[in-house]
């Protein structure tokens, strides 16, 4: 029944715009037919205008969507390079709990207490949306699957040292079989580490890539950084050096004045815990 309905309604719409071209095109012939050439300049003129108006305007909104879509990609490189930034520092925080844990557990005959956890990554899927480079896109959705199995393998990883943990301290094991169940584990930190080289190796490139990406910014855009300060004027060490001398005044006037009121208020606290005060 639908399909008899649309197809009813696709031969109506033929039969609207045959009427509609045959009515322009009698119009049409009957003004050329006509003796006053004056109206038909005119009919012409204004039919001219308003279809290159139309033009005019489709393009325009055309270019502007264009250009819309370019300082999206711009700003999105901009996010994304802090968001690799980001990530390389939760790395190196990362690979510096392994070590720890690798150094701990391999001194031998001691109780190994380890309370250090695994940082997880911000992985933000909607910047793949506002790139326009596919490639980058696909390099970059590859890299959020890669950061997602890492959350996923440090927070196992960690559910289980805390795990072996509280049942030692519930002393449901001993002693040695808590060093035997952490030293176990050495493996899979070594893996881990192992996977965090490789992700900031993957952070390094990538962070490489949107910057070479980054320059080509939209015309404006690159105005903008031409005519604003994007840099520390000539004059701006020595003019640096004065203000860290009054900035470090004014911590320390702030710090003295805070002390002073701390001792002040002990000062009554302790006179009101005399003997024989009466307030």
């Amino acid at each position: 029944m639908r399909e008899w309905l649309f197809r009813l309604g696709i031969v109506v719409a033929a039969i609207l715009c045959g009427v509609v071209a045959a009515s322009g095109t009698w119009l049409f012939w009957d003004t050329v037919k006509m003796s006053d050439q004056d109206a038909f300049r005119a009919l012409l003129g204004a039919f001219a205008g308003a279809f290159f108006a139309f033009l005019f305007v489709r393009l325009a909104e055309g270019l502007k969507r264009i250009y819309d879509r370019k300082e999206k990609h711009h700003t999105t490189l901009v996010r994304l390079e802090h968001y690799f930034n980001d990530s390389l520092n939760i790395t190196s925080d990362n690979i510096f709990i392994a070590d720890t844990f690798l150094e701990k557990s391999f001194q031998p005959d001691q109780l190994i207490v380890f309370s250090n956890r695994f940082y997880n990554y911000p992985i933000d899927r909607e910047l793949v949306l506002g790139l326009t480079n596919l490639d980058f896109a696909n390099d970059l959705y590859t890299l959020n699957v890669e950061l997602r199995k890492l959350n996923d393998s440090m927070a196992t990883l960690d559910r289980s040292c805390a795990q072996v943990m509280r049942v030692f301290l519930s002393k449901n094991i001993d002693l040695d079989t808590y060093i035997a169940s952490i030293r176990y584990s050495r493996h899979r930190y070594v893996e881990i580490r192992e996977f965090l080289l490789e992700v900031k190796s993957d952070l390094v490139r990538m962070l490489a890539i949107a910057r070479l990406l980054n320059c080509d910014a939209p015309f404006l855009v690159r105005v903008i950084c031409t005519l604003a300060k994007s840099s520390y004027p000539r004059r701006f060490k020595s003019q640096l050096k004065e203000e860290l001398v009054r900035v470090n005044a004014e911590v320390e006037e702030n710090a003295r004045v805070s002390q002073s009121r701390i001792n002040a208020v002990q000062a009554r606290m302790g006179h009101s815990d005399a003997p024989g005060d009466t307030r």
